[in-house]
């Protein structure tokens, strides 16, 4: 019998057990899960894992596509039905009970230089020209074909689908080098395309920006302890903060 997967494509969040949605997924075989993100969610991938069958009780098995700056293109390139393609992805995508799809906006458009905001050089820092929902209606689309693609491969069968923004490490240096309003903008608008493609798709958004910068988005997670000695990826904490995120919107099947 072909595995299911979970798929989660980025992030806020449906609880489980509702009664009004479709039915929990049978555990009695492992779910599979499929992961996307960039350098921001190396290692999460497992950790979650785990707390998943401590949730539900059913052995969980990895797929981590986590890759330092990974662009939604490229996630694209990866699963769509090109010269591109990784057969072996797409077939995971298609077994999934749970993906979890993210990809940042770095290749989507020339235009966009939200990355501006992570150059915490002493040095130099610049901060970003283009914030507009319109500068990001390129990166919108990619995301929009990407959960095309990740629905016709699951063909209408039961799954777990998120989807995740990203938290902002960098906020003290925005605000040393004086570009937080600039950054901030850019950063709400980012998250807000995501959120925008996920629901026009009925899917969750599971906000790593809310829970790392709070509401309001003006916490510093380096200041929390949950951002590593680099200033910009998470500690264990951070991780662990990722996986209670994750796991706070449940494992409710996104109902199409």
């Amino acid at each position: 019998m072909m595995r299911r997967a979970l798929m989660i494509v980025g992030a806020a969040a449906i609880l489980a057990g509702c009664s009004s949605g479709p039915e929990p997924l049978p555990t009695d075989e492992p779910w599979d899960l499929v992961w996307f993100s960039d350098s921001g969610g190396i290692g999460v991938a497992d950790l979650w894992a785990q707390r998943i069958t401590e949730d539900v009780g059913v052995e969980v098995v990895v797929h981590d596509y986590a890759v330092g700056g990974l662009g939604a293109g490229q996630v694209l390139a990866w699963i769509d039905d090109t010269p591109t393609a990784l057969p072996v992805l797409r077939q995971e995508i298609a077994d999934a009970e749970i993906v979890v799809v993210y990809g940042n906006p770095g290749d989507a458009s020339d235009t966009l230089d939200v990355g501006l905001c992570l150059d915490v050089s002493q040095y130099h820092h610049a901060a970003p020209t283009a914030s507009t929902e319109a500068d990001f209606a390129p990166y919108r689309q990619i995301l929009d074909s990407i959960y095309q693609v990740v629905f016709d491969l699951r063909e209408d069968k039961q799954t777990i689908v998120r989807a995740t923004d990203m938290y902002a490490p960098t906020i003290s240096a925005w605000r040393e080098f004086g570009v937080d309003t600039e950054c901030t903008a850019a950063w709400e608008t980012w998250s807000d395309s995501i959120r925008q493609v996920a629901d026009a798709w009925g899917v969750p958004t599971v906000s790593l920006y809310d829970a790392y910068n709070g509401a309001d988005h003006t916490a510093d997670p380096r200041q929390a302890g949950v951002i590593g000695p680099d200033g910009a990826h998470p500690n264990d904490a951070g991780r662990a903060l990722i996986v209670e995120t994750l796991a706070a919107a449940g494992y409710e099947p996104v109902d199409r």
